[in-house]
């Protein structure tokens, strides 16, 4: 595959953090910590903000207000169903534009919508048009596309267009085609509908959430639908840091987001959500800059770079060497200059041997019961424990709280 857009095309990025991501079980968002975010990804350079479902409850409701009212550079946008009333609540709450879900495989169908396909279609243009009517921008997101049958997208695409939509996210909501079918999809709706501005939001259920999206952003979408770390539901969705930085390195194009900012983000959201960044994890993990293996270790010293498929920099890290049972002479070399320190070749290898053998003998059980620790934390925090909700139905029988 080659890019089928110019160099000069720069891709939009469409932060679903606040919404998607905090549907991830387990994870709860405080007003205060989705306004903390919000300035983050603003800072960062993020164009829109799928600042979330207002209607879910008055927490959301005050939540999603407060993103709105803080004078973002960034577009704040409400998902919401085609509803009349859930859209004039965003218009009121702030909102520069909607997100219009509309699910449109077969197998959705009957459990999200309860009607037909073409009867839906009339309820979308009838919201389409009174957000339009309140001067909200409007993307229709295409739901669980990836296992809509071949032509779905389309139909209801030429539809909608003449009311005036010209946005759309298509989802692939549960991970559900390769790169190779990604970029098949997009090219023929791009060539279908040139007019059309198209998005991709994908999740990660098979890994390929990256990919896909890369696929997709090649194939011809302009605008991207990620979340920070990848928090989400399931598997999680697309990592916003890892697709922003293979956008600008491996496709070439422009995005509205400051790389350099990214570490930042990924640590901030890692406190918040309570969601640990595994240590290899691309862009932001502990170990994407950090070396033991003496042949790497050598070549990084003698040039950097020379082991890493971007600057550190580029994402606000540092690069680092570790030692332990992999690391080499010429690493040992460098760290005793750095502490101004001389040994004799033979004490030198000495030293190596017993670097080498540290961890060998003294490996405790603690990394064992940390992970114990962890996996029983993320049990116990992936939603209300059955305790919480006998006590929360005893508060409702006995009439203790009157909302």
């Amino acid at each position: 595959m080659t890019p089928s857009q110019p160099s000069s095309q720069t891709i939009l990025t469409i932060d679903s953090t606040l919404r998607d991501g905090e549907q991830a079980a387990g994870v709860y968002f405080t007003l205060a910590e989705k306004v903390t975010i919000a300035t983050a990804l603003d800072a960062a350079g993020v164009s829109i903000l799928d600042a979330g479902f207002p209607i879910v409850s008055k927490e959301e409701t005050a939540a999603f207000e407060a993103v709105a009212r803080i004078g973002l550079k960034a577009k704040v946008f409400a998902t919401v169903r085609p509803d009349i009333v859930e859209i004039s609540s965003a218009k009121k709450l702030g909102a520069k534009g909607v997100f219009l879900f509309f699910p449109i495989s077969r197998i959705l169908s009957g459990l999200i919508r309860t009607m037909t396909l073409d009867q839906f279609q009339k309820v979308i243009i009838t919201a389409v048009q009174h957000a339009m009517d309140l001067d909200l921008e409007v993307f229709v997101v295409l739901e669980d596309a990836g296992r809509a049958g071949r032509g779905t997208e389309a139909e209801t695409i030429s539809r909608l267009i003449p009311e005036g939509a010209t946005s759309f996210i298509i989802a692939e909501s549960v991970g559900a085609l390769t790169p190779w079918a990604m970029h098949t999809k997009i090219k023929e709706l791009c060539t279908t509908f040139p007019e059309v501005k198209f998005g991709i939001h994908c999740h990660d259920d098979y890994g390929l959430a990256t990919a896909n999206s890369l696929a997709a952003i090649e194939a011809g979408a302009i605008y991207f639908s990620g979340t920070v770390n990848s928090i989400g539901e399931r598997a999680g969705n697309a990592s916003l840091e890892e697709v922003i930085v293979a956008i600008q390195n491996l496709l070439h194009f422009k995005t509205d987001v400051d790389s350099r900012y990214l570490l930042k983000l990924c640590r901030l959201v890692e406190e918040v959500s309570g969601f640990i960044i595994p240590p290899i994890k691309p862009i932001c993990g502990s170990n994407t800059f950090k070396c033991e293996s003496g042949l790497h270790s050598r070549a990084l010293l003698r040039q950097k770079g020379s082991y890493e498929p971007y600057a550190p920099e580029q994402v606000g890290q540092e690069r680092s060497l570790s030692l332990g049972k992999h690391s080499g002479m010429e690493h040992l070399d460098h760290l005793l200059r750095e502490m101004s320190l001389s040994l004799e070749d033979t004490k030198k290898r000495q030293l190596l041997a017993k670097i080498k053998g540290y961890q060998e003998e003294h490996k405790s059980s603690d990394m064992a019961e940390f992970v114990k620790q962890c996996r029983e934390f993320y049990q116990n925090h992936s939603g209300l424990r059955q305790d919480v909700l006998q006590q929360l139905l005893i508060e409702v029988q006995d009439g203790a709280d009157p909302d």
